[in-house]
């Protein structure tokens, strides 16, 4: 069941971050053909900043169960804190452009980074999981 939450939250973060690297403008031009031409500004903070953290905030949450489950304590679980990182670093980068301007290349940065993390935490989190089933 977690695999599947852990699936969710992926899905919806990549999908932001797919937005925010140059997917947007495909995005905001099937809105304007739709008739939603406004749309565009929309979607960039008030639609993908919310989605973005509710994604990292499921995944974050996900790890942190796992982290219960495998080693006790989500504190001592490497793939919680590696997404938490992750998600914070990806966060930052799809708000950090509209806070202070001039950025984009950086928040770029940290969307990519974060996102390696986030996917590396997730991964290994799965893999832990699978281990787990065979071993019980």
């Amino acid at each position: 069941m977690t695999a599947k939450r852990q699936t969710v939250g992926l899905v919806g973060s990549l999908f932001v971050s797919t937005c925010c690297l140059g997917g947007g403008p495909i995005l905001a031009a099937a809105a304007a053909a739709l008739g939603f031409s406004a749309f565009h500004s929309v979607l960039n903070i008030y639609v993908l900043g919310p989605l973005m953290t509710i994604s990292v905030l499921w995944i974050v949450w996900n790890l942190r169960i796992q982290g219960r489950v495998l080693a006790g304590a989500a504190r001592r679980y490497a793939p919680f804190w590696i997404g938490l990182a992750g998600g914070s670093g990806a966060w930052v980068g799809v708000v950090l452009p509209y806070v202070v301007h001039g950025t984009h290349h950086a928040g770029t940065a940290l969307i990519i980074l974060g996102m390696i993390a986030m996917l590396t935490a997730s991964f290994w989190s799965l893999k832990d999981q699978r281990q787990r089933l065979r071993h019980s």
